[in-house]
């Protein structure tokens, strides 16, 4: 249960900053969305934390979460390159 809730708290972090950033990097007009973005960092936190309990091990909880990151960093190196970025 230790490893789960490591799991759970250290990587849900990473991929929280990264989803939001991805939805930042979507928006053409995201200067005046900072403070909602920073608002949504901690229910979002909180939901990808809890969301890790429902898979079946730590194993693929791990799996996930470090999927989700590196695919939403991805997404907004990606979008940045072609200039399709609102940041």
């Amino acid at each position: 249960m230790l490893v789960r809730s490591l799991v759970a708290i250290l990587l849900s972090i990473p991929a929280t900053v990264a989803l939001i950033s991805l939805c930042l990097a979507l928006l053409p007009v995201a200067s005046g969305l900072t403070l909602p973005a920073l608002l949504m960092v901690f229910p979002t936190w909180v939901g990808l934390a809890t969301a890790s309990y429902l898979l079946p091990t730590a194993r693929a909880s791990t799996a996930v979460l470090c999927g989700v990151t590196g695919l939403a960093f991805a997404m907004v190196i990606l979008l940045r390159f072609f200039g399709l970025s609102g940041v």
